[in-house]
């Protein structure tokens, strides 16, 4: 009985549901072992031949044991011709939607509901559920009654013992169908890692690439056709029956599968064969003409919540991506950059939250730096730190599919500390109502709260402040009391605002205004001599510029009323490490280092003063540009930088704030002749002694 033109564009519909990709070529006259209506079966496996191009499925089309029609997978020709399919589990019914069409059709059902209408099919013409040996399952359908419904001619090869299937019948004979010339080329498609080690499929053409997806289940795949693109790859992939093959083997990917999908129109299929289910993201470049596969976690909104019982930001995502954590100053801030996800809801979130002392998150898909390779899909998390705290930390730790960030701020749960003005207050919250001692220190400028331990929860504990009046707070438990000691970068005064015995002690802080010049010292450090000349052109040699201008230094300083100490006032060598000693040994306030400046170019002039704030003190960039404004100003010389050096010795091991001024360039002859020239020297000193005096204005 022929079947009709509904029942039989049905049919075709209905090989949609199940999308192949083009990998497992069938065989002909090959035997597989399946499982259908509860038997097992041994039947024939066949090809399926369309426009005369065989068209290749992971689940083979096949030969029914008893009835003698041929059965394929649903999916498999819904694509090919725009069907949209999807399938109800629990009901086992398959929905295809095409061209205004929709049709349902059910397990081992003759009833198909055509827009609502109910028709019968025919005798035993019936989707089935199909299981085949490796235990994959498939919907499967008869070929001739799905392409009928569409109105493809339908035949049997009797020559190939193979069906075949026509739907070029009605085309224009005379159209070039053998060459678009619009059509792109796929050029290359290969493996690549990020810093992560995942994998990530790089897929180039000769034009922007236009491309869809689809997500397939068991067997997880991912499906990538390009439109209007005609294979034509450069590198060694192994093709047979039409498929190019990429083992990958490397988690999410098994391998991947090449093919020219179809010419009419022009096609390329591209599946990905995962090992679990995966995020993806697919980001252009080249104009467009490459894209880059990365399997991702998709980070999404982070909100204020409480974990065990403190204030914490919780980051959702699908996942949990690895973490990488750093810190950056000036300003202080702590950075997460969540490694291979993607964020949802925008390239850039802000989120003005209040959490310890974090004050405001920021989150952006990041554009990877030198760090990084440049196929990494991170997404930066940015937790900026509120002002006067720094060397912060936080614990981090993930649950289910979140991120949890908790500042570790323990001291802080306790100690309150705040600018008022120029004025500091440090406030103490004891467990109730407490006595307690105050005592400041004025020689090792530090001052001693002490509260018995059991009136206050408090560890012991380090906080480095750094702000130019205090270095930092430390708890230290001796015997039954809990020490909070507090150590300042100078001298100041104090006032205690609490009662005698208090729940909270709170103590004000501010500068020391009577300190007078003379109880400030400075060391003064000409460099090199002796045996060390340092830099010699143009008739002068470094080591006596620097010398002379350090000692010319030493008096203004002195006439000022300032104390001084040189390293060295005679034409002699000093180990650098001697230098940074005599300094701290003295416990001097900062560190002055004299010296001239050389370089190939003899063109090139100007000041350089150095610094490094890598030290435990940070004042020594406020000292540097202060020193460097002073200079630019009194010399009319150009400033060629306040440049961080964390390598030099007279830098880095000194425990004060310090600087090193590179006066000149000696390679530059009209340069060499000022810094020789007397008047001038009494220039740059007046000009550094200007800086040193600013710079202890500000602390």
């Amino acid at each position: 009985m022929k079947m009709k033109k509904w029942e039989a564009a049905l049919t075709l519909l209905m090989i949609l549901v199940f999308i192949s990709s083009p990998g497992l070529a069938a065989n002909k006259n090959n035997s597989i072992l399946i499982s259908m209506d509860g038997k097992r079966y041994t039947v024939k496996e066949v090809p399926v031949v369309m426009d005369g191009q065989a068209i290749y499925s992971d689940a083979p089309a096949f030969i029914h044991p008893t009835n003698d029609y041929t059965l394929v997978p649903i999916r498999f020709i819904a694509e090919r011709y725009g069907a949209n399919v999807n399938w109800d589990q629990k009901s086992k019914t398959v929905v295809v939607n095409q061209k205004g069409k929709e049709i349902k059709m059910t397990i081992n059902s003759k009833d198909v509901y055509i827009n609502g209408k109910k028709k019968l099919l025919d005798g035993e013409t019936t989707p089935k559920l199909v299981t085949f040996s490796n235990k994959d399952s498939r919907t499967m359908v008869p070929l001739r009654f799905i392409s009928e419904t569409l109105g493809y001619e339908v035949g049997w090869d009797n020559n190939k013992k193979v069906p075949f299937i026509n739907t070029t019948g009605n085309e224009d004979t005379n159209k070039d169908t053998d060459k678009n010339v619009n059509a792109r080329e796929i050029t290359n498609v290969s493996i690549e890692k990020g810093s992560t080690n995942k994998p990530k499929v790089k897929i180039n053409g000769t034009k922007n690439l236009k491309y869809s997806t689809t997500i397939l289940e068991n067997p997880n795949r991912l499906v990538i056709d390009i439109d209007d693109a005609r294979l034509n790859l450069k590198d060694n992939i192994s093709f047979e029956n039409g498929v190019g093959t990429i083992n990958v083997n490397s988690n999410p990917i098994s391998k991947i599968e090449i093919s020219q999908f179809s010419t009419t129109p022009d096609k390329v299929r591209i599946t990905i064969h995962l090992t679990e289910k995966s995020n993806f993201d697919i980001v252009p470049s080249d104009g467009g003409k490459s894209l880059t596969l990365s399997f991702v976690k998709k980070v999404g909104k982070i909100e204020k919540e409480i974990i065990d019982g403190k204030e914490a930001l919780v980051i959702h995502s699908e996942g949990r991506p690895e973490a990488k954590v750093m810190k950056f100053n000036n300003p202080e801030r702590i950075v997460l950059d969540l490694m291979d996800s993607s964020l949802e809801g925008g390239d850039y979130l802000e989120y003005d939250y209040n959490v310890g002392f974090i004050k405001k998150v920021r989150v952006s898909q990041f554009v990877p730096d030198s760090l990084y390779k440049p196929n990494d899909r991170i997404v930066r998390v940015v937790l900026d730190v509120k002002e006067g705290i720094t060397d912060p930390n936080v614990k981090i730790d993930t649950y289910d599919n979140k991120i949890v960030i908790i500042p570790e701020t323990s001291i802080w749960e306790v100690i309150n500390y705040s600018t008022e003005g120029n004025n500091r207050l440090v406030s103490i919250n004891a467990n109730k109502e407490t006595d307690y001692d105050v005592e400041y220190d004025s020689y090792e400028k530090n001052m001693t709260i002490s509260i018995p331990s059991e009136n206050i929860d408090l560890k012991e504990d380090y906080l480095s402040i750094k702000d130019g009046l205090i270095n930092d707070i430390s708890v230290k438990e001796i015997g039954d009391s809990t020490k909070i000691i507090i150590n300042f970068r100078r001298g100041i005064d104090y006032t205690i605002l609490s009662k005698t015995k208090d729940r909270k002690i709170t103590v004000k802080i501010k500068r020391d205004e009577n300190i007078k010049p003379s109880d400030r010292v400075i060391v003064i450090d000409p460099g090199h001599g002796g045996k060390d000349p340092g830099a010699v052109q143009n008739g002068v040699e470094e080591k006596d510029i620097n010398l002379s201008v350090s000692q010319k230094l030493d008096a203004g300083l002195k006439a000022k009323g300032y104390t001084t100490i040189m390293t060295r006032d005679t034409d002699t060598f000093i180990e650098l490490k001697d230098r940074a000693k005599i300094a701290n040994d003295e416990q001097v306030d900062i560190f002055i280092s004299i010296h001239s400046n050389s370089h190939p170019n003899g063109d090139i002039d100007g000041i350089q003063v150095l610094y490094n704030t890598s030290k435990k003190d940070a004042d020594s960039l406020s000292l540097a540009n202060t020193i460097m404004d002073e200079l630019v100003k009194g010399t009319g010389a150009k400033s060629k930088g306040v440049i961080e050096r964390p390598r030099l010795v007279v830098l880095n091991q000194t425990k004060m704030p310090a600087v090193l001024i590179e006066l000149g360039f000696i390679s530059n002859p009209q340069e060499a002749q000022k810094l020789n020239d007397s008047a001038y020297q009494d220039l740059l000193v007046e000009s550094i002694i200007k800086g040193i005096e600013r710079y202890f204005e500000l602390y």
